[in-house]
């Protein structure tokens, strides 16, 4: 039964249904295919519901997406819904002026497309407001320095955010507002040439449940019929790989990764590795593989305050001829360094007391870690102390020793010696960049680098163990054991 067949009750049935709930309105909505540029229905796709729902249910939703799977007019069908509320203020920001405007004109192709009885009666119709007469509106502005000041908003959406030139000041500008009840959406393909934008910062500290936002990642899969083939054909249009690949990722980690060129770890190998769930959980703790006898262990930690800002992490590697494996990590960064100092002592006893480096230079916590360390009663023969007096317990690096630490860790695992199935970990990894001068390394504004530098002192250790010597036993050829 058509639209048109309906009763007037069941008109209003239907238009209460439609109110209550966006996916019963991404029913009734009709869209432009870009690629035929015929009018067609809506499909509700399986990542589009899951969007529609997240954004319905979570104040604050931030995704990093591949192009062209329909998020644009899904983002253009939520505007649409929440005008169904009285008094609803719906701010759409843009990158520009042409794309702000784009935006709201598929709100509006939804809104004349729709049957009548779903249809709101417009109070105002131009390039960048629509109104209707329930006092609710859409008001679409591009990225400029001011704006969302003054605004007071129900939902805001932020599209293709990472190419916001302001989208720093817009977000400062705009947040109060929802944080007295309003939703955001934040929503980008990723910009490769941006090495530490207020979106990649953003969706960080979302991924680390440092904020409040939800964090989403849509890949070029996600599409009913998208394959390798359709992956494949699709490349050969980009003269750059990178190009292609920030356009259509395939995975969060591709997504998030810096333009290849700039980055200090080989960013396929990276992306090759086998990350896994630990086979044991505890507090602050993933545990890969257990201790064994027979292996060598090494650990190196790097240590925060505890305060909810950087990570204290101790991280723990075994070794079984010329392979390497992360065999234990803990990290936190709400747990004094007394505090894990026990939780480190537990672990490295349990790992059998291996050689530990741990920085120390001008770190108060450091080295106060170490020094909880030893009164724990763990052996400071196993703490490698790079003062030649022994007097101060820690590794006493400079810059130029992390930088030499760093590039012997990238080459680690540019050669295959160490596999690293600890998420975080190859996230961390993939954000060392060089910065503007080639001898200039660190990782995107945003990122932690904590992970990477416990990483890269216990990769030093190793250089520390010596293998025990190879004793020779001679026996007389008349000896007949026993």
């Amino acid at each position: 039964m058509s639209s048109n067949d309906l009763t007037v009750e069941e008109q209003i049935a239907r238009r209460l249904e439609v109110i209550a709930n966006p996916l019963e309105l991404a029913k009734e909505a009709f869209i432009i295919d870009s690629t035929t540029n015929r009018i067609i229905a809506y499909e509700l796709w399986n990542h589009l519901v899951e969007f529609i729902k997240a954004v319905w249910a979570n104040q604050l939703v931030i995704l990093i997406k591949s192009k062209q799977i329909g998020i644009s007019w899904t983002l253009a069908l939520l505007a649409k819904h929440w005008c169904y509320r009285t008094g609803a203020n719906v701010i759409e920001i843009s990158s520009g002026e042409r794309a702000a405007i784009d935006l709201l004109d598929k709100s509006r192709f939804i809104e004349d497309h729709l049957p009548k009885y779903l249809q709101q009666e417009k109070t105002h119709d131009g390039a960048s407001l629509i109104s209707f007469n329930n006092h609710s509106r859409i008001h679409t502005l591009p990225s400029t320095k001011d704006a969302g000041v003054g605004e007071t908003a129900s939902l805001v959406i932020m599209d293709e955010n990472d190419f916001h030139e302001y989208a720093s000041e817009n977000y400062a500008n705009i947040k109060p507002t929802i944080d007295a009840g309003g939703h955001m959406v934040v929503v980008s393909t990723r910009n490769p040439s941006q090495t530490d934008s207020h979106f990649i910062k953003l969706y960080t500290k979302a991924m680390a449940k440092e904020s409040s936002f939800y964090p989403m990642f849509f890949g070029c899969f996600v599409v009913p019929g998208r394959n390798e083939e359709w992956y494949e054909k699709t490349k050969m249009d980009y003269p750059l790989e990178w190009q292609f690949t920030h356009n259509y990722p395939r995975t969060l980690e591709e997504a998030l990764s810096p333009i290849t060129g700039r980055s200090v770890f080989d960013t396929d190998i990276l992306s090759k590795m086998e990350v896994r769930d630990p086979i044991e959980r505890r507090p602050n703790t993933s545990i890969y593989f257990r201790p064994s006898v027979g292996m060598d262990y090494v650990a190196g930690a790097d240590i925060g305050g505890g305060g909810g800002g950087d990570y204290s992490v101790l991280w723990i590697e075994g070794r079984q001829g010329l392979s390497r494996e992360l065999c234990a990590v803990i990290r936190s960064n709400n747990v004094q360094p007394d505090t894990f100092a026990c939780l480190a002592y537990d672990l490295l006893k349990e790992y059998l007391n291996p050689m530990i480096v741990c920085g120390a230079r001008g770190d108060a916590y450091g080295g106060s870690f170490l020094k909880y360390l030893v009164d724990l009663q763990f052996p400071r023969s196993r703490i490698y102390c790079s003062d030649p007096k022994k007097e101060k317990l820690g590794y006493q690096e400079t810059d130029p020793i992390q930088e030499r630490d760093i590039f012997a860790l990238e080459k680690t695992i540019r050669t295959g010696q160490l596999r690293i199935p600890y998420k975080p970990a190859i996230l961390e990894l993939m954000s060392y960049q060089f910065k503007e001068k080639k001898d200039r390394i660190s990782p995107v504004e945003g990122a932690h680098n904590d992970i990477v530098m416990a990483m890269a002192k216990a990769n030093f250790a190793w250089s520390l163990v010596r293998k025990a010597p190879v004793i020779t036993v001679s026996y007389s050829k008349t000896w007949k054991g026993g």
